[in-house]
């Protein structure tokens, strides 16, 4: 039995170890769909943002590129925000609005589709409020 101690150790390590590696794999991926649907966004590249966004979801990618004057990003560049994981499905893209520097953050939710693997099904602007400015 002792001998087997060190093959069950290394083994279960093996098998936690493999575990966050897929967990890594995952989130790179969702990553990237962010980080291409914000490119498309700045660029104006429709046909670009409706491969990446699920088709049917609100609001459309029109919409969305309609609302970029308003949300203060027309003129930034991918380069200019700050992408975080907010949660497994949700990612935030933090930035300074390019007229008045006041912090912005757009929100990306992903999906795993089965057939076109991650895709984004909400794009929408956050907010900022005084209690959140004061942290």
């Amino acid at each position: 039995m002792r001998r087997f101690a060190p093959v069950l150790i290394f083994l279960a390590v093996a098998m936690v170890a493999a575990g966050c590696q897929n967990e890594d794999e995952g989130k790179d991926r969702r990553l990237v769909a962010v980080e291409d649907m914000l490119e498309a966004i700045l660029n104006d590249d429709v046909s670009k943002m409706k491969r990446l966004y699920v088709e049917g979801a609100t609001p459309s990618p029109e919409t969305i590129l309609e609302n970029k004057q308003k949300w203060g990003i027309s003129g930034l560049r991918a380069d200019d925000f700050q992408i975080s994981e907010a949660s497994i499905h949700v990612f935030h893209a933090a930035y300074k609005m390019e007229n008045t520097g006041q912090p912005g953050t757009i929100a990306f939710r992903i999906r795993n589709d089965p057939d076109k693997g991650v895709m984004i099904d909400f794009i929408g602007y956050i907010k900022e409020t005084k209690q959140q400015e004061n942290r």
